[in-house]
């Protein structure tokens, strides 16, 4: 097995459960001590959709839940599998998705004060979003790291071992 493709896989898996930790942690108390969120309406009187904050709350969780036991694995056993590659890239869609949420969101967010141009929930709220992104970009890479490493013996039959 190729050491540098393994190293790097794990390198980014470590790094992305580092940057969800973070967001749980801004997610969870970023509004003062209280409940962020990503919002998701249109009009900014109202409460945050439900639907898009359960859908938040599910990629964070679920995708570092899912982070952490691919990195057990790793330790335990070096099996390559084509899972990974497909969860990095379901995970491509999914964080952009709540990234793009979020920034659309708290880019447009006015706070209880008005026409006060800057706020730390704001800002807070932008820096979830783009730490979404990066997410997103991490799992990108752990995509093609993890195809790389799926492939090193010239095996081009990816899709075929399910």
């Amino acid at each position: 097995m190729a050491q540098g493709p393994m190293i790097g896989t794990i390198t980014v898996k470590i790094v992305k459960a580092a940057i969800t930790i973070i967001l749980l942690f801004l997610y969870r108390t970023g509004y003062a001590g209280q409940f962020l969120g990503v919002g998701a309406v249109w009009n900014f009187n109202e409460e945050k959709n439900v639907d898009v904050e359960i859908l938040a709350s599910g990629v964070f969780v679920g995708f570092f839940i899912y982070n952490l036991s691919v990195l057990i694995t790793y330790c335990i056993s070096s099996e390559r599998s084509a899972n990974d590659c497909l969860m990095n890239l379901i995970g491509i869609f999914l964080w952009t998705g709540v990234a793009g949420t979020a920034l659309h969101y708290w880019h447009g967010f006015q706070n209880e004060h008005g026409n006060e141009y800057k706020s730390t929930e704001k800002d807070i709220g932008m820096a979830v979003g783009s730490l979404c992104v990066l997410n997103a970009a991490a799992h990108l890479i752990d995509a093609v790291i993890t195809f790389k490493l799926f492939n090193e013996n010239g095996d081009s039959h990816f899709f075929s071992s399910y």
